[in-house]
């Protein structure tokens, strides 16, 4: 798999999910700044893609992680919403 959509992981006591040492994963982009409000979606994107490849876009929610592939195809964006 290259690229994974989590719904509801398990979120340590440091914030993060546990994965693969072949993916980088991804939360939404208020997961780390806001305290009152646990993630529901997390994006395994797998290392083999190179990370000049792809970017988290910001989206307000604990519970959507946006990601946009770039290359010569185009632009491509995945939405992972709980």
């Amino acid at each position: 798999w290259d690229l994974i959509a989590l719904q509801k992981p398990h979120i340590n006591k440091m914030k993060n999910t546990i994965s693969s040492p072949y993916f980088h994963a991804v939360y939404p982009t208020t997961h780390f700044s806001s305290s009152e409000s646990t993630s529901r979606a997390a994006t395994l994107i797998s290392k083999a893609f190179d990370t000049n490849s792809w970017q988290q876009i910001p989206f307000p929610s604990p519970d959507i992680v946006v990601i946009q592939f770039l290359g010569t195809f185009g632009h491509s964006t995945i939405f992972n919403i709980y």
